[in-house]
Protein backbone atom coordinates (compact mmCIF):
# COMPACT_ATOMS: atom_id res chain seq x y z
CA UNK A 1 0.00 0.00 0.00
CA UNK A 2 2.96 2.40 0.09
CA UNK A 3 2.98 3.45 -3.72
CA UNK A 4 -0.46 4.01 -6.10
CA UNK A 5 -2.03 6.84 -7.99
CA UNK A 6 -4.88 7.64 -5.67
CA UNK A 7 -3.63 8.72 -1.86
CA UNK A 8 -6.43 8.38 0.71
CA UNK A 9 -6.39 11.46 3.23
CA UNK A 10 -7.68 12.16 6.73
CA UNK A 11 -8.25 15.61 7.51
CA UNK A 12 -8.28 17.49 11.15
CA UNK A 13 -11.75 18.10 12.88
CA UNK A 14 -12.76 19.28 15.93
CA UNK A 15 -14.85 16.25 16.95
CA UNK A 16 -12.94 12.91 17.07
CA UNK A 17 -10.40 12.30 19.32
CA UNK A 18 -6.99 10.83 19.22
CA UNK A 19 -8.32 7.59 20.77
CA UNK A 20 -10.76 7.44 18.17
CA UNK A 21 -9.14 8.23 15.02
CA UNK A 22 -6.37 5.88 16.28
CA UNK A 23 -8.92 2.97 17.26
CA UNK A 24 -10.65 3.32 13.74
CA UNK A 25 -7.32 3.82 11.97
CA UNK A 26 -6.08 0.10 13.22
CA UNK A 27 -8.71 -2.05 13.86
CA UNK A 28 -10.82 -0.91 10.77
CA UNK A 29 -8.33 0.27 8.24
CA UNK A 30 -5.45 -2.01 9.32
CA UNK A 31 -2.63 0.05 9.83
CA UNK A 32 -0.08 -1.09 12.01
CA UNK A 33 -0.66 0.05 15.84
CA UNK A 34 1.76 2.24 16.13
CA UNK A 35 1.27 4.20 12.57
CA UNK A 36 -2.34 4.33 13.99
CA UNK A 37 -1.18 5.95 17.01
CA UNK A 38 1.37 8.46 15.35
CA UNK A 39 -1.29 9.68 12.91
CA UNK A 40 -3.83 11.19 14.83
CA UNK A 41 -0.91 14.29 15.97
CA UNK A 42 0.31 14.26 12.61
CA UNK A 43 -3.06 15.08 11.86
CA UNK A 44 -3.71 17.83 14.50
CA UNK A 45 0.25 19.36 14.02
CA UNK A 46 -0.02 19.52 10.15
CA UNK A 47 -4.34 19.62 9.49
CA UNK A 48 -3.79 15.98 6.62
CA UNK A 49 -2.11 12.81 7.15
CA UNK A 50 -2.30 10.12 4.54
CA UNK A 51 -3.22 7.57 5.33
CA UNK A 52 -1.86 5.07 2.36
CA UNK A 53 -1.60 5.12 -0.94
CA UNK A 54 -4.03 2.88 -3.68
CA UNK A 55 -3.32 1.97 -7.48
CA UNK A 56 -7.20 0.47 -7.50
CA UNK A 57 -9.89 3.75 -7.32
CA UNK A 58 -12.24 1.20 -5.84
CA UNK A 59 -9.92 0.32 -3.02
CA UNK A 60 -8.89 3.91 -1.82
CA UNK A 61 -12.55 4.55 -1.92
CA UNK A 62 -13.50 1.56 0.38
CA UNK A 63 -11.09 3.14 2.64
CA UNK A 64 -12.29 6.68 3.11
CA UNK A 65 -15.95 4.76 3.19
CA UNK A 66 -14.83 2.71 5.99
CA UNK A 67 -13.33 5.75 8.25
CA UNK A 68 -16.56 8.43 7.59
CA UNK A 69 -18.74 5.64 8.80
CA UNK A 70 -16.96 6.06 12.08
CA UNK A 71 -17.25 10.22 11.64
CA UNK A 72 -13.42 10.75 10.11
CA UNK A 73 -12.90 13.36 7.91
CA UNK A 74 -11.49 11.27 4.79
CA UNK A 75 -11.35 11.28 1.12
CA UNK A 76 -9.76 10.26 -1.62
CA UNK A 77 -7.33 12.65 -3.76
CA UNK A 78 -5.21 11.81 -7.01
CA UNK A 79 -1.55 11.88 -7.13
Amino acid sequence: MSSGRWRVVLWDDDTNTPATVAFVLHRVVGLPLGTALDLPHEVDARGVAEVGRYDDLEDAELTAARMQVFGLHSGVVPE
